[in-house]
């Protein structure tokens, strides 16, 4: 997976809201302030990375995490993928997700390798320690901007030691392990609190990640030892996006319009659904960018879509999302797609006529679509909550039609570093946030539509960052007639043996 970061980054309607949420909103991480991470974002050229730049960002997510420990210390593990999620789909660094985001490491520099954060307690400063198994500890050093690298074989020496009351400590000794020494004393002789990175999805008839073992292991050592989730710390500061997180996600949006553009361009009859599936990927890392979640491509008659067999929850890498049903003239083709990049992801829907015409039916029930996508947008800003977004949404499809019924969606989700990111949806929206808005008109017998947007929380309403990509129905008609950019390709594609 290639990443773009350089050498820094290894491998790398207000009357529809009547009635907003009133008393004490929760605050956001400590020392999150939006303004100038939006500001600090639009600095961030990934043509040509600042890697002092990235570091400090990294060095300030660190620095939140450790404000945010209510108790004991912080141990986040790189891991592996290992399960199916039994909710949600996942690319293969899902699980490495936290560890990705708080050291910049991925791939092989992240392999067998852990974080420890240990807040400032009476006279200990704080510590941020990260054991690696790179054989070159400088150059992770240099790159991760942690100062404190050691060998990932000292970490069952240190937490060892740790483990020991702090009382059964002798001068000397504590002299000797000051990092040690500093757990220690931030644990006490009771309740030892350690916060580490559970699964947040899982499967329990499925074989155990294995850092599971190594946790019962710590335990079973001290009954002091308080096992915490570590996500109930890192959930809501990865909900507020920072200058790295915001300059991603556009990048990402971008890299996704580039290819639903070039993907429609392509959608004329006789293609099928899974050639224009494979134009949109190949985009998204021609521009340095992967796939956020597996690209869907669906041809959409006017008498409706044709039955498929669902794909069970957690299941969508296992069947492709797209088949080699062939384009006819009169079809809408819709995508649901989202480049990733920098472990960022996008998430968008559209929609095109074949014929690069919309006839009068398709052009209704897409208005219809359109305008509730539209009006949910417009209400969105700070103190607004998902539930009244979605009854907005509920009540335009109903009296456009009943179209309620066939609502297949909520009204959206977070989005960041998983398509569907971690977030609170009881909470009300604030400033930093980041959100896919979904939105589908699904009649049983006719056209369908639908439309997915990316949008970032501001603190006066909202930056609509996926609205450059085609949505009006002159825009999208206009985009149908453009000729594709593979067209002397795909004219001219080699005949395979035994093929066609």
């Amino acid at each position: 997976m290639r990443r773009f970061l350089g050498p820094f980054f290894v491998v790398i309607g207000s009357s529809i809201l009547a009635g907003a949420v009133g008393g004490r909103e929760p605050a956001p991480p400590a020392g999150y302030r939006f303004g100038w991470e939006d500001s600090l974002s639009r600095q961030i050229d990934f043509g040509r990375p600042d890697s002092t730049l990235i570091r400090e960002v990294f060095a300030r997510r660190r620095e939140r995490v450790l404000r945010s420990i209510p108790d004991g210390v912080m141990l986040i593990h790189s891991v592996e993928w290992t399960q199916p999620r039994r909710l949600e789909f996942q690319v293969p660094a899902s699980d490495n997700h936290d560890f990705i985001y708080l050291t910049g490491l991925a791939g092989l520099a992240s392999v067998e390798s852990a974080l420890m954060l240990v807040p400032a307690s009476g006279d200990e400063p704080d510590w941020v320690v990260l054991y690696s198994s790179a054989e070159d500890l400088d150059e992770i050093r240099r790159s991760s901007g942690i100062d404190e690298v050691r060998p990932f074989s000292r970490l069952e020496q240190d937490l060892s030691l740790a483990m020991t009351d702090i009382r059964d400590w002798r001068i000397t000794q504590q002299r000797r392990w000051p990092l040690p020494r500093a757990i220690a004393r931030r644990w006490g002789n009771r309740v030892k609190p350690l916060h580490v990175n559970y699964p947040r999805f899982f499967r329990l008839g499925r074989p155990e990640p294995e850092r599971l073992e190594a946790f019962e292991k710590i335990r079973r050592f001290s009954p002091e030892i308080a096992l915490r989730d570590a996500a109930d710390v890192l959930d809501p500061i990865r909900m507020f996006h920072d200058a790295l997180a915001l300059a991603s996600l556009r990048r990402a949006v971008w890299i996704t319009g580039e290819g639903i553009k070039e993907g429609f361009r392509a959608a004329k009859a006789g293609r099928n659904e899974s050639e224009i599936m494979e134009i949109i990927d190949f985009v998204y890392r021609f521009h340095g960018a992967d796939l956020g979640f597996p690209t869907e491509v669906r041809r959409y008659p006017p008498g409706g879509p044709a039955k498929r067999a669902e794909i069970p929850e957690g299941f969508i890498l296992y069947q492709s999302r797209s088949t080699g049903a062939r384009l006819e003239p009169g079809d809408m083709v819709h995508t649901d797609t989202g480049a990733e990049f920098n472990f960022f992801s996008a998430d968008i829907q559209r929609n095109v006529a074949v014929d690069g015409t919309l006839t009068p039916e398709q052009r209704r029930i897409y208005e219809i679509a359109l305008r509730v996508q539209k009006t949910v947008i417009d209400s969105i800003r700070p103190g607004v909550t998902w539930w009244q977004l979605h009854r907005i949404a509920e009540r335009m499809l109903r009296d456009a039609g009943g179209y309620d019924r066939y609502y297949r969606y909520g009204i959206g989700h977070f989005i960041g570093m998983e398509v569907h990111d971690e977030g609170d949806y009881d909470r009300p929206l604030e400033a930093g946030m980041a959100l896919s808005i979904e939105q589908g008109v699904f009649p049983p017998d006719g056209p369908h539509a639908a439309f997915e947007d990316d949008i970032i929380v501001t603190p006066t309403g909202r930056e609509w960052v996926s609205r450059s990509i085609p949505l009006e129905i002159r825009e999208i008609e206009a985009l149908a007639r453009e000729p594709s950019g593979l067209a002397g390709f795909l004219a001219g594609r080699v005949k395979a043996p035994g093929g066609r």
